[in-house]
């Protein structure tokens, strides 16, 4: 009787590690670069192995479009995308319908039939009214890059009198030729035969993470300060100290720059990034002179985004059912992310350099 009781047991776990398993969300968060401009990566590697993974959502850098409305209006993100809506509006004045309604109907039109260019057209101008600068992005990414040129004439003068010149669009930010998103994110949209990119970014703490990146800056220089003055001083040591942590060692930065996505995505990458970012960070708590308190105060802020952008994630993953996602960050969210999202017992953390 025990021995059958000990296998219904071990029936009873292999059963539940199953269903767990399978319940677990998938999630590959890519640390990227936001200007790729000057890059030698394969761009289209990056995307194959990220296609290979079949994510159901693609999330990117962007702010939710109802979290625009909590923002103060004087907050660089809300600053930034007023310019290019402000842009949309004069070209086109006249009311378009904003509604999720209408979005989801265009949204099943193109589905059908991805060469409907004026709903698409509709379609961009409703996101950016809609202050969804993500898919915004990339409806006009889509129409640039892969419908203008079946345009007829009737289109192109639409689409001129709505988007106005691509000189203009670059210099708004729209069209990025060199961001993340066009270089990978938007074609693995399009190569997967979605069309549209979910957004989560948080930007509430960015008042209190400025005032203690300023604060923080101000030490750091008084630190150099001491450091020039007194070459043989604890201060001066401190500051070699982190200028020795902030280098890779021989031959590290060669391999890096071979294939730099997989560089931005390893352990290394991120123990550099952190002594980049937080003027050292944890590891010179207590040096001379190192600002310690205000570092922790950055930190404190920064770990809040993070928790925040995660949080948008995970809602808007159980909202769709998803089983595999992929999150496009700047490079320095990615390790951090990895952290708070794998404390979630449904979720599955996959390293971009695990992926086949």
């Amino acid at each position: 009787m025990q021995k059958i009781h000990n296998i219904c047991l071990s029936l009873l776990f292999i059963i539940s590690s199953a269903l767990t398993s399978k319940a677990q969300i998938e999630i590959v968060i890519v640390g990227s670069s936001h200007n790729n401009t000057n890059s030698k990566q394969n761009f289209q590697a990056v995307i194959d192995r990220l296609k290979n993974f079949k994510p159901d959502m693609v999330f990117g850098e962007y702010i939710p479009a109802a979290d625009y409305a909590k923002l103060d209006d004087d907050n660089w993100a809300k600053k930034g995308f007023k310019k290019k809506l402000d842009y949309v509006n004069k070209l086109n004045p006249e009311p378009v319908k904003t509604t999720s309604n209408f979005i989801n109907k265009s949204q099943k039109a193109l589905a059908s039939f991805p060469y409907y260019h004026k709903t698409r057209m509709n379609l961009a101008v409703a996101y950016a009214k809609n202050w969804d600068r993500g898919n915004f992005d990339y409806q006009v990414y889509v129409l640039e890059n892969y419908m203008k040129q079946n345009f007829g004439k009737e289109e192109k003068a639409a689409y001129d009198k709505m988007f106005g010149s691509i000189d203009s669009l670059k210099k708004l930010g729209v069209i990025r030729p060199g961001s993340e998103y066009n270089k990978i994110y938007f074609p693995l949209i399009y190569q997967l035969g979605q069309n549209q990119i979910y957004n989560m970014d948080c930007q509430t703490y960015d008042k209190p993470w400025g005032i203690a990146w300023g604060k923080t800056d101000s030490l750091i220089k008084i630190l150099s300060a001491k450091a020039k003055a007194d070459t043989l001083s604890a201060e001066a040591k401190t500051v070699k100290a982190i200028e020795k942590a902030s280098s890779y060692a021989d031959g590290e930065e060669q391999k890096f720059m071979a294939d730099e996505y997989a560089g931005m995505n390893s352990l290394k990458y991120a123990e550099l990034d952190e002594v980049w970012n937080f003027y050292g960070g944890r590891k010179f708590y207590g040096y001379a002179g190192f600002p310690t308190e205000t570092v922790k105060e950055m930190i404190a802020q920064w770990t809040l985004r993070n928790e925040g952008m995660c949080k948008n994630i995970l809602e808007q993953a159980k909202a769709k059912n998803a089983k595999r996602i992929v999150v496009g960050v700047g490079a320095s969210h990615r390790k951090i992310m990895e952290e708070i999202l794998a404390k979630n017992s449904n979720v599955k953390i996959i390293n971009y350099n695990d992926l086949k």
